[in-house]
């Protein structure tokens, strides 16, 4: 089924955006990409209320903390920064890592920031200070994706999936792909865990309770992005269409279509009403759920 609930088209970046992230009170949505800012928008009117030139490459990833007090970058000029949402001002800069940092995720408690970088490592920082904390090496290659569940599951994608816990020990890992996880992204209760493989075009669907691979749909389309419905119900997925899935039965709910190029990052506002969507094709929509 083909829907088109289009509400806005932000324009203001001037290459791919590449990531995306709604604040924990919904009023704000952070997007960056490989024109190297971090552009602060009002939810759900579209006004960009800031642009930051953040970092001396891509910003592959931007992250709110669960207060939304503060939010994270990540980028392939190898650091990661911490900003104040207030003000947008600096709090933090950490230069740990040895090779562009892709992926981040706040601890439930938001003390903790992870990072993962193609320098094949997890680095752990305090937050909001970046004081770094720990060093972990999950041995998968380059660190593509990483998400933090509500009970404080680490899981981690690259050439493998892995979960870990808090301290990095591996409780599980998964080898069988072609290309590795693309994106992933634990369900509001902390009980599933949504894996992308990107061109493998498979999304996968895990108990994060026994670490078990509960079901995955094969689609037409490459899956790079993924995103959890507030409520947990449902998921989000990015191509080169932002499509709605049913995690239970596998069933593709609604397809909305109007990028022009591939998609890279989804998410879906605290309440529920918005999904949004980051692409190559410079823009973020905003869609009515």
């Amino acid at each position: 089924m083909n829907e088109t609930v289009l509400l806005k088209t932000l324009t203001g970046h001037n290459d791919g955006v590449l990531t995306l992230a709604f604040s924990p009170c919904g009023k704000f949505l952070a997007t960056a990409g490989e024109d190297n800012t971090i552009r602060l928008w009002d939810n759900p009117d579209g006004i960009q209320i800031q642009s930051i030139q953040a970092h001396k490459g891509d910003v592959r990833c931007v992250a709110f903390d669960p207060d939304g007090d503060v939010f994270a970058s990540a980028s392939w000029d190898k650091t990661v920064k911490i900003w104040q949402t207030s003000d947008c001002s600096t709090l933090a800069e950490a230069a740990d890592h040895a090779g562009p940092v892709n992926c981040l995720a706040f601890s439930p408690d938001g003390k903790l920031l992870f990072s993962g970088s193609d320098d094949a490592t997890i680095k752990v920082f305090t937050s909001p200070g970046g004081a770094l904390k720990n060093t972990i090496n999950p041995e998968i290659g380059d660190i593509k994706a990483i998400a933090v569940s509500s009970k404080g599951l680490l899981a981690a994608g690259g050439s493998e999936l892995q979960f870990l816990d808090a301290s990095g020990k591996m409780l599980k890992d998964n080898d069988s792909y072609l290309y590795g996880i693309k994106a992933l992204a634990f369900s509001p209760d902390g009980k599933m865990l949504a894996a992308a493989t990107g061109m493998e075009k498979r999304l996968e669907i895990w108990n994060a309770e026994t670490l078990e691979e509960a079901g995955s749909v094969k689609d037409s389309d490459w899956i790079n992005c993924v995103a959890f419905t507030p409520d947990g119900k449902k998921i989000v997925t990015g191509g080169t269409a932002v499509k709605l899935w049913d995690p239970v039965s596998g069933a593709c709910l609604k397809t909305f279509e109007g990028h022009t190029d591939e998609i890279y990052a989804v998410g879906v506002s605290p309440d529920g009403k918005f999904i949004a969507s980051a692409s190559n094709d410079k823009t973020v929509k905003l869609w009515a759920l």
